[in-house]
């Protein structure tokens, strides 16, 4: 069963438009960079994402392929290719890092009308809460910080 922190964003978050769900999920990202020392953001290559979701919310043209290529490219590059798949903070950082990229590519594909690669297409907004979960185990955000964005996100659409 999920926390009632949980529900309640998830709530919250389905009444949101387009723009503020990438919004909100940007944010996340961030938030988990600023987790992070700077020198281990940079590493493994949070930083570089969070700054290309940035401009692509700024208006960017990025496509869905090379969102997805943050992830993980042809070259085996990407932040995928930092996880450790132990518990650790940074796999953690990573994989909510990675939700959000998930998340903005996702609409990417279906705003070009375009098909959904593996793992793109189990996206939908109920992938958010798995995001801040993520965010939340590696000490990025709480439930309440996400819930505050979340409204002040409603109230600014």
């Amino acid at each position: 069963m999920q926390s009632p922190h949980i529900e309640q964003l998830a709530r919250s978050f389905v009444a949101l438009g387009e723009r503020s769900k990438a919004s909100f999920c940007i944010w996340i990202a961030g938030q988990v960079r600023d987790a992070l020392t700077p020198e281990e953001a940079q590493r493994v290559g949070i930083s570089h994402v969070v700054a290309t979701l940035q401009a692509w919310e700024a208006g960017s043209q990025a496509t869905g392929d090379q969102l997805n290529e943050l992830l993980m490219n042809a070259n085996d590059e990407g932040l995928y290719a930092y996880l450790r798949r132990g518990p650790n903070e940074t796999d953690t950082a990573i994989e909510a890092v990675g939700g959000s990229v998930c998340y903005i590519a996702w609409i990417a594909y279906t705003r070009a009308g375009e098909h959904l690669p593996d793992g793109i297409d189990q996206v939908n907004d109920d992938f958010i809460t798995w995001i801040v979960q993520q965010a939340v185990e590696c000490r990025a955000v709480t439930h309440e910080a996400c819930l505050a964005v979340v409204h002040e996100l409603a109230s600014s659409k």
